[in-house]
């Protein structure tokens, strides 16, 4: 919750009392293997006014009530991208080895309940593959073939359906899964339930404030309005937790093991917000973001 009031200090004084110790409050969490992680700066959802800042002289003094929101979304589908490629002498060759694998493919989509429109073949790049024929201590470059790549892309609405499908890509040879997309088909009506929480906070504030501290507010008009989305694949961190032992100093080669790298989902906190609309579960899902600031003269 934030307020800025420049023509009463004391209120300032308590609003900004309370933030900091809202701020401390959250700092008590249980800690898995993230603490091996650099921390990331979180994606700003907000951009509040500072409340140090002087007003010029003579300038009609302006009051802000300011209200942050969160709602969270299931994806009404998912899109995913798959990658192929192929080598040949020739690019008939090399294209018709691709053809035939990705008909393969989407086949076995089809036989998983994928219809003709849920499904695209896209064509990517061909390129020019060269090699090297060595004679003597002389490495001379040639080309040997050349090289297709397309993107076979898929939409489906059961998340459960993406293994099954990553079963029939390896039964094709197919191992690349480039992304998965999280659809979203109405996001006016998503920014209008944003816009309709975000105006009862502010006038909830706004009763608030004039029967607690008889703060007189005057004309408002909207002062800023931003909207934010924040999609599952933006919003996975990663890190590497192990304890290793120093070898340097025994005058030794060291070959050192291989480490797993552990990759998490991490939404934004919902602490941060005045409002949470469908509170978030244990699914991934799309965040939608709205920071609305009235003024007041």
């Amino acid at each position: 919750m934030r307020v800025t009031i420049h023509a009463n200090k004391k209120l300032l004084l308590v609003f900004f009392s309370i933030s900091i110790l809202a701020q401390f409050a959250v700092l008590a969490q249980a800690g898995g293997n993230i603490i091996y992680s650099t921390p990331k700066a979180q994606a700003a959802t907000t951009a509040p006014g500072d409340l140090s800042v002087a007003e010029p002289k003579g300038s009609v003094p302006v009051s802000f009530v300011e209200a942050n929101v969160l709602l969270n979304l299931k994806p009404d589908a998912y899109q995913a991208v798959f990658a192929l490629a192929q080598e040949g002498q020739t690019v008939a060759e090399a294209n018709e080895k691709l053809t035939t694998q990705a008909n393969e493919f989407v086949q076995g989509l089809k036989k998983l309940g994928a219809k003709d429109a849920d499904t695209f073949v896209d064509f990517v790049s061909q390129n020019r593959i060269y090699d090297f024929n060595v004679e003597g201590n002389v490495a001379r470059e040639k080309l040997s073939g050349f090289e297709v790549k397309k993107n076979i892309i898929v939409r489906y609405q059961n998340p459960a359906l993406l293994d099954k499908m990553l079963e029939s890509a390896a039964k094709s040879s197919i191992f690349d899964l480039v992304k998965v997309d999280y659809i979203i088909t109405d996001i006016p009506a998503a920014k209008a339930r944003l816009l309709e929480e975000a105006s009862k906070i502010i006038r909830t504030k706004e009763a608030s404030y004039t029967r607690l501290f008889h703060v007189k507010l005057g004309h408002a008009s909207v002062y800023q309005e931003k909207y934010s989305s924040y999609f599952p694949s933006d919003m996975y961190k990663s890190y590497t937790a192990y304890e290793s032992a120093n070898a340097e100093s025994y005058n030794m080669r060291v070959v050192r093991s291989r480490k797993v790298s552990t990759s998490y989902y991490s939404p934004l906190d919902p602490s941060g917000f005045d409002a949470v609309i469908n509170p978030g579960g244990v699914e991934p899902g799309v965040q939608f973001t709205l920071y609305l600031k009235v003024g007041y003269r």
